[in-house]
């Protein structure tokens, strides 16, 4: 029997295993970041990040996301910058949506992407954008997000990395 997992805010106690899964998932593809890196982003918005819990300590998927100007994205080798974001953007950027691989198919990245997006549109963010990456574009698109190659992505997201977008309806904001 499987055991429910807790989805709650990214914890300090969670790196460990956020940095481990990212690694796994990214490793292969040339794509894993310094943790540095990874938790800057986080530290950019600490109400938008969000860890589903197996068991204390045990991370069982994450998403992290922060604000970023509509068509940007970070540089997956720099530590983020308050400089590199615009001053309280309507476009709150998916940086990383991961489930550990003995946890999918039980939709799971959809429990997390409909949480992010009530925070989102508490906080009267617009859109949601992100970067697909390794072919993923069409699982983005089954969630409301759609493919726009016209944005240019720069090769360190690997190849046929793609902008992508979703819009938002957002109640009033309660502030970010």
């Amino acid at each position: 029997m499987l055991r429910q997992l807790e989805l709650r805010a990214l914890a300090e106690s969670d790196w460990p295993g956020v940095t481990a899964l990212e690694a796994e998932t990214y490793g292969p593809l040339g794509l894993s970041e310094d943790p540095a890196a990874l938790r800057s982003r986080a530290a950019a918005s600490p109400r938008t990040n969000l860890v589903l819990a197996d068991g204390p300590d045990r991370v069982a998927g994450y998403l992290l996301s922060l604000p970023y100007p509509d068509g940007g994205f970070p540089d997956l080798a720099r530590v983020e910058t308050a400089a590199a974001r615009a001053d309280r953007p309507d476009n709150l950027h998916i940086h990383d949506l991961v489930v550990a691989r003995e946890h999918r198919s039980r939709g799971l990245a959809e429990r997390l992407l409909d949480r992010l997006v009530e925070i989102a549109s508490a906080a009267g963010y617009r859109q949601l954008s992100g970067v697909a990456v390794n072919g993923a574009h069409a699982r983005w698109e089954r969630s409301g997000f759609r493919s726009h190659p016209e944005v240019p992505i720069p090769d360190y997201y690997g190849p046929g990395a793609v902008y992508i977008r979703r819009p938002l309806h957002s109640p009033t904001p309660e502030g970010r």
